[in-house]
């Protein structure tokens, strides 16, 4: 009976677990068989039902049910769609004469007691612990009846398959340390410096001299301020613009609003400039350092290493596991033959990084990743709509163990290989930020080892860029890839 058909039919609740039959359909796909699932086969505008029924009575190898306590809306009650899809189901098993065509799927710690009637006398897959040991309990339920696939593997199909066993994202009952990309701020001037300008020529003077100060200066009103005393703030701004003493307050009261006689400011635009004041001094060290500015639309500067940084072309970072570890910092997109027959990129692509700061009872600096675009390796691409879908086509495969990668590397690219990062505010007083980011320590956690602490790095590269191409040529994972891009430019 089982030779007229081969889809694998998944119930589950939706939207509330529609991850896991995400991720359920991606991989049985991956191992040959012919998936139906809700969240890839029912675009919109379908008479669901009817292809629902049609699949069910005339396709179907197999029922997969995802029961979870989402699945019911009253104890022992299955939703209303997965009560009709398992009744139909038991139907077809009659039919087939099949007593293991419905396959209950524990997804948590739903009792297998609670289970709806029909189920509670079926063998069902254990989920809830670990969905990788799940998925290959299903893998040999299929090949003990005999389940078709409509690919056997190709090549390239069970290269890819082998990656992602070796790689599976499986939900483990054991804790993980979540890994952000929050910097501590573990140091901070303890005051700020507050100067006027006599005889300002315009309304608006002080915010130029502010802009083209060497140190990290806001201007609020006609009043000049920084973490640097009189003399080094005047020469700062330039003998040419005299500036005298108007006072000093504690940072700590100035963030709170309490600023006396000096002026009036709201906390959080007190927060705002002092972040302002974090900023600039974080753009110092990046020149210092030969990165180069990309300008945002909110007038935030994102830096980026030009080809030649760092020296030997690789960031240097400690993983998970305590192994030195490198990531490219720049790389080659596309490449193009010449008329005279020599082949030169097409594009090259920067790492780069913004910094926000974030003040409040714990002080953070926040980075965030920006990939630049360019065709000679300096200037970056003007059109942004251009640019923007030469860098969606260059990241989408980029997963987390990547991003992390390329972030702690870049972490320590600033510190120059310390445990802080240092950003000059004046000679007496540097802004220090710790060069680890902020770690959370999970309930749960990912059964996965991204990166195998014996490869090489020229070997995990190779990994990475093998699966990307596998990854990329999929028909099925391709249809999962979010194209959206959340930017600020």
């Amino acid at each position: 009976m089982l030779a007229n058909r081969d889809k694998i039919f998944i119930s589950h609740a939706t939207p509330s677990d529609n991850n896991f039959a995400i991720w359920l359909s991606a991989r049985l796909s991956m191992s040959g068989y012919d998936v139906w699932c809700d969240t890839s086969k029912l675009l919109g505008g379908e008479d669901f039902w009817q292809e629902i029924e049609k699949t069910l009575r005339d396709e179907a190898a197999k029922f997969l049910i995802v029961i979870s306590g989402n699945a019911y809306s009253d104890a022992n009650v299955l939703r209303d769609g997965i009560r009709k899809e398992l009744a139909l189901a038991e139907v077809v098993k009659k039919k087939l004469d099949d007593p293991y065509f419905i396959v209950p799927i524990r997804l948590d710690g739903t009792s297998y007691g609670d289970f709806a009637v029909e189920l509670i006398r079926i063998n069902g897959v254990d989920c809830s612990s670990n969905w990788a040991a799940g998925f290959s309990q299903i893998l040999e339920l299929f090949e003990r009846d005999s389940v078709p696939k409509i690919n056997s593997g190709s090549p390239s199909l069970k290269n890819w398959r082998d990656i992602h066993m070796r790689h599976t994202s499986a939900i483990s009952e054991q804790s993980e340390v979540l890994q952000s990309n929050w910097l501590p701020i573990t140091q901070m001037p303890e005051t700020l410096y507050f100067f006027e300008r006599p005889g300002a020529r315009w309304s608006a003077e002080p915010r130029v001299i502010a802009s083209q100060s060497k140190l990290p200066t806001f201007a609020h009103g006609q009043l000049l301020a920084g973490f640097a005393p009189h003399n080094e703030m005047q020469e700062a701004v330039g003998e040419e613009f005299p500036i005298k003493d108007r006072g000093t307050l504690p940072l700590k009261q100035y963030l709170r609003g309490n600023t006396g006689d000096i002026l009036g400011i709201a906390p959080r635009d007190a927060q705002n400039q002092v972040s302002s004041l974090i900023r600039q001094a974080w753009d110092v060290r990046m020149e210092q350092l030969g990165l180069n500015p990309y300008p945002l639309a909110n007038g935030q500067l994102a830096w980026w290493f030009p080809l030649d940084l760092p020296e030997n072309g690789k960031l240097l970072f400690t993983d998970f596991n305590g192994k030195l570890r490198k990531r490219a910092a720049t790389g080659i997109k596309g490449q193009k033959e010449l008329p005279s027959g020599k082949t030169v990129p097409r594009n090259h692509w920067h790492l780069g990084f913004t910094a926000q700061p974030m003040l409040g009872e714990e002080n953070i600096l926040k980075l965030r990743s920006r990939i630049v675009i360019s065709e000679d390796g300096r200037t970056p691409i003007a059109d942004k709509t251009r640019l923007n879908g030469l860098r969606r086509s260059l990241t989408k495969m980029w997963f987390n163990e990547k991003w992390r990668g390329l972030t702690l590397g870049f972490a320590n690219f600033v510190a120059d290989g310390s445990d802080e990062i240092s950003l000059p505010s004046s000679k007496l007083n540097s802004i220090v930020i710790s060069a680890q980011p902020l770690s959370f320590q999970l309930d749960r956690g990912i059964a996965s080892d991204p990166v195998d602490e014996n490869l090489s790095d020229e070997l995990a590269d190779a990994y990475d860029q093998e699966e990307e191409s596998l990854r990329l040529n999929d028909p099925v994972f391709s249809s999962l890839i979010n194209h959206e891009e959340h930017d600020d430019e």
